[in-house]
């Protein structure tokens, strides 16, 4: 048996939620960091079953703000926005979550 199916037999399933909400998670933690004030990121998008190279179906199009600003504020949430991915999945295009 491939490793590659091994290690897909211990993946875990991701919680669908809504982009509303994983929107709302992000723009949480942000505005917990003090030097993020004024950053903004774009709401996600779904980008099909593991095309975006972290294994969730969704993706943050781009931020606002202050290019170095934001840089030093993906540093700070890079942690968290991997849990995120980790742990959701959003509804496909079209979809809304149960």
């Amino acid at each position: 048996m491939p490793m590659t199916n091994e290690i897909d037999a211990f993946a875990m399933t991701r919680a669908i939620v809504s982009r509303k909400t994983l929107d709302a998670l992000i723009r949480a933690k942000l505005a917990t960091l003090d030097e993020c004030p004024h950053v903004e990121a774009l709401p996600v998008t779904w980008n099909g079953k593991h095309s975006n190279g972290h294994g969730c179906n969704w993706t943050i199009p781009g931020w606002v703000g202050e290019a170095q600003v934001v840089n030093g504020c993906l540093e700070k949430l890079e942690h968290y926005l991997d849990f995120l991915r980790e742990q959701f999945d959003i509804p496909p295009q079209g979809a809304t979550a149960a």
